[in-house]
Order: C-alpha cells, then sequence, then structure tokens
C-alpha cells in the first residue's frame, strides 16, 4: 500500500493513492494532483517510480518542497510517516504499515482525492488523463459491481449504502454467542467498499484479523461465526 493522506486548507483529508507511477503535483489543472491555490507554483513537484518507492523534488517552485522540516533542493527517497509540505498543503506518506502516530486518521475510510459523485465543471473533464480516468471507471465497476455473497449463494448490492453486521436489528445479521449488537460496518469510501471493525476481536479478511479493510474481489470475510465472501461483478 501506497498513498499520500492530503490535508486540505478547510482542515479535512484526501487519500491519494499510488499506483507505481510517476505523478506531478501543482496548481494547474492538468497536473496528476491539483492544488489549486496561489501558495503552489503551476508545476511543482514530481513524485517519480524509482526501485520499489518513491522520490519528490522540486521542479522550479516559488515556495519549495519540504519533507519533515528541511528544505529539498534536490530529488529526494521518501520514506514510509515522511510528512512533505508543498505551500498551504501538507502530505504524508505512506509506504505499507501506517505508523503509529496516524492511525487516529483511520485512512481506510477517508474520502479518495478522485470520488466516483464528485462534481465537476464541463470543462474539467476534458483535462482528465487517461489513468484518472481509468480508476474513476474502476472505481465506478466497484461502486455498482460490489456485492457481499451469504453461504447459501444469496448476495447483497452494497452501492455507497452504509451496513450494519451483528445480532438484534444489524442490516446483516450474523451468528455471535457474545459481542455488541454490531461488530462491523460496510461502508464506501469513494473508491473501494471498507470493512471496519467495531467491537475488539471477531472480523477477519482472507484468515487475518483486521480493524478496518479495503475489500477486493474474492475476499473471504469472517463476522463472528458467519461467513461471507466479496465479490465485484462486472
Amino acid at each position: 500500500m501506497q498513498l499520500l493522506i492530503v490535508q486540505m486548507l478547510d482542515g479535512q483529508h484526501r487519500v491519494f493513492d499510488l499506483y507505481g507511477e510517476d505523478v506531478t503535483i501543482g496548481r494547474e489543472r492538468q497536473r496528476d494532483m491539483q492544488l489549486a491555490h496561489a501558495s503552489v507554483s503551476r508545476e511543482h513537484a514530481r513524485l517519480v517510480w524509482r526501485s520499489g518507492g518513491y522520490t519528490i523534488s522540486d521542479v522550479g517552485s516559488n515556495n519549495g518542497v519540504y519533507v519533515n522540516g528541511e528544505q529539498t533542493q534536490e530529488t529526494r527517497a521518501l520514506s514510509n510517516g515522511d510528512v512533505i509540505r508543498l505551500g498551504h498543503f501538507e502530505l504524508i506518506y505512506i509506504d505499507g504499515e501506517v505508523p503509529k502516530r496516524f492511525r487516529r486518521l483511520d485512512i481506510h475510510n477517508i474520502p479518495r482525492w478522485f470520488a466516483v459523485g464528485t462534481e465537476m465543471h464541463d470543462d474539467s473533464t476534458a483535462q482528465l488523463s487517461t489513468k484518472v480516468m481509468k480508476r474513476l471507471l474502476d472505481a465506478r465497476v466497484h461502486l455498482e459491481g460490489g456485492v457481499l455473497v451469504f453461504d447459501d449463494g444469496s448476495h447483497m448490492d452494497l452501492e455507497d449504502g452504509v451496513w450494519t453486521m451483528g445480532r438484534s436489528g444489524a442490516d446483516i445479521p450474523v451468528k455471535m454467542l457474545f459481542g455488541p449488537d454490531r461488530q462491523a460496518t460496510v461502508t464506501w469510501n469513494g473508491r473501494n467498499h471498507v470493512l471496519t471493525r467495531l467491537g475488539r476481536r471477531g472480523v477477519s479478511v482472507n484468515g487475518q484479523s483486521v480493524q478496518a479493510c479495503t475489500l477486493e474481489d474474492g475476499d473471504r470475510i469472517t463476522v463472528g461465526r458467519s461467513r461471507f465472501k466479496y465479490e465485484v461483478r462486472k
């Protein structure tokens, strides 16, 4: 898992997923990540995929690129948990497990950078790059095709609902001897369906206990003593 957690000017956060592709960052709309503020140059910085990780470089910005408080004059390799400052924006680089100091952000449930359903002006759609459009289309497939399959072969369309899993009164009943009435939720974060545990234990994906997990096609879910399968039907 490689991504950037971006703190916006209003204090809210967005997740920009990284896919082993180079990323340009700047104020101009045609950048892969557009930070539309005067403190950011038209083309401010570039992330380059190299040997399984990312480097960052300043491409002639006015206000500089800072990593962990130090200005970066040349290309710099990024490490898990590095904090990048571009103008008034703060970006946290995640490569693998989320460092303890950032876990309070609950990144699985932070809206993605290009959330399905985000309104755009008519003239902006022509500016979307091919790779951004592909990600939007992939997210649409997950949104429309994501289902939870039960033991008897029946299924539930998840779409963008908020579904509770548990005992009495839950949207999705599960078999449990002990534990809270609400054991887990399944929600939509703008790109994936997310399974989040509410209790202390009793939720696993593919045999691994989880607190929160983005779901992928074929994942096998256990909640309490009930088993489900997540599928993306195209």
